[in-house]
């Protein structure tokens, strides 16, 4: 069966459910229907679903054992660092905030995720002002930022993907909508959310070229696990091929656009950390490193003093809380002049800043005459440019950008960022960005227009969520 996706035409898989009286029941039925197979149907099992169920215990019995592998060294680090402890009660689904039923529970993993969330909960509520929701995060630093972004609303650890821990989860905040942001395909998650009555979606879509390769290999067990979700809610007509490719119905995919293209309206060189680095930068133009990986900053530290010679005042801002440490060791060590964000400095000129804070690098990005985008020098699939990019900066960014593949290439096509292969190219763009300063304005309009020209997706996804909303509530109704 061939089906027409915003213009991409996808092949589905001809497949029947395991279901069967006396033979085959057709497809499964159409979106706003429980997915679950043979759920409340008074059908029995085939082998078929008796395999499922085996591999769903196998599953579990795996996250078990990995589980149990890696305690001691979760308590060796929870004790040295602080972390992982004193969340483990919430991971196990055992929260300690306000139960009740909410209407959305928001699956975000980490700062990124979250900051599409902020995106999509404003349309929600433009909508529906009385929405109700939980949000979750598996890192830390999502955390913070989720209590930032979302202080009147239920924020907590997400759950282990064990029965037990996702059960008392659901029990205690009783949602009608379950919703992953980007690549959250969790199989216990999905399925208990789906027995509770709760409608399941993924929005943001993606699937990066490494996870396409390991979902493809257990395609057969993603196949069920994807039949427990209403929607996939995509990025682009590249993304909502992968999704087909590894299980989900193609009448169930819908490509939305990128989330991510809403975001510039909500930050542009705002916050205590812009302000901060414009304090410091005393008149110079500034650079803005972004979302630095592992080999990057050591690779471009080695032009940190020639960007400097040149006038050029330099924030950098490592992507991993972890590397905050490491670069601010390899700074002590470079013979530059520095300050850091945690303990500015205060009255010495310095020529380069660390941001070893997290949520205030999009801020930043708005005070910067030029910006790159980490992750893309080094082999890491890059990181997301719309930020800089919407927020009116001029971007380069590295070959290695496979993670935003289409959204380099917009940008790039149109004229609005720069590929660069060394640390040296870049030094160069900023030369070329401090000296021609047309080209530099008219780069940040055609980014500007690249960045209008995809907005959207906040409203599409949020639209189509509350339509999921509202067959819960229907379904519900009609229960009590």
């Amino acid at each position: 069966m061939t089906i027409e996706i915003s213009g991409m035409t996808i092949q589905e898989p001809d497949e029947t459910h395991s279901c069967r009286v006396g033979g085959p029941i057709p497809r499964r039925p159409p979106l706003g229907a429980n997915d679950e197979p043979c759920r409340n149907r008074g059908l029995r099992f085939s082998p078929s679903s008796a395999i499922i169920h085996r591999v769903f215990a196998l599953y579990q019995a795996l996250l078990w054992a990995v589980f149990l592998l890696l305690l001691p060294w979760f308590g060796i680090v929870g004790f040295l660092r602080g972390k992982y402890w004193s969340s483990f009660r919430e991971r196990m689904g055992l929260g300690t905030g306000p139960a009740g039923r909410r209407d959305v529970w928001i699956q975000a993993v980490s700062v990124g995720e979250v900051t599409a969330a902020r995106a999509l909960v404003e349309h929600l509520r433009e909508r529906r002002p009385d929405l109700s929701l939980v949000l979750t995060t598996t890192t830390a630093t999502g955390q913070a930022l989720a209590h930032r972004f979302f202080p009147a609303d239920a924020v907590a650890y997400f759950p282990f993907d064990f029965t037990y821990s996702v059960e008392r989860f659901l029990e205690r905040h009783q949602p009608r909508v379950f919703v992953a942001i980007e690549t959250e395909i969790w199989p216990n998650a999905a399925r208990l959310a789906k027995r509770s009555g709760a409608r399941v979606a993924i929005v943001n879509g993606r699937i990066s070229d490494r996870s396409f390769g390991r979902y493809r290999a257990i395609r057969l067990f993603l196949r069920r696990v994807l039949a427990y979700y209403d929607m996939f809610l995509v990025r682009s007509a590249e993304d909502g091929t992968r999704y087909a490719a590894i299980g989900a119905a193609a009448h169930k995919i819908e490509v939305t656009g990128n989330l991510k293209f809403d975001l510039t309206d909500l930050v542009k060189g705002e916050g205590d950390a812009a302000n901060e680095a414009l304090r410091l930068a005393d008149g110079r133009p500034i650079l803005v490193l972004g979302s630095t990986m592992e080999g990057e900053d050591e690779a471009l530290l080695q032009e940190l003093s020639r960007l400097a010679s040149l006038g050029v005042f330099t924030v950098i801002a490592p992507r991993k809380p972890q590397r905050f440490e490491v670069v601010a060791g390899l700074l002590a060590t470079s013979g530059l002049s520095w300050g850091r964000r945690t303990e500015a400095a205060k009255d010495q000129k310095v020529d380069v800043f660390l941001l070893d804070s997290i949520g205030e690098l999009a801020g930043v990005y708005g005070v910067a005459k030029a910006a790159f985008v980490g992750g893309s020098l080094v082999a890491r699939g890059g990181h997301n440019p719309i930020e800089p990019i919407g927020a009116g900066a001029p971007v380069a960014f590295g070959p290695h950008m496979s993670n935003f593949r289409g959204i380099a290439e917009a940008f790039l096509s149109a004229g609005a960022a720069t590929r660069i292969k060394t640390p040296e190219e870049l030094t160069q763009f900023v030369e070329r960005m401090l000296v021609d300063e047309s080209l530099r304005l008219e780069m940040i309009e055609r980014g500007r227009r690249v960045v209008v020209e995809n907005r959207g997706a906040a409203e599409r996804i949020a639209a189509k969520l509350l339509e999921l909303l509202a067959a819960a509530e229907r379904e519900g109704a009609g229960r009590s």
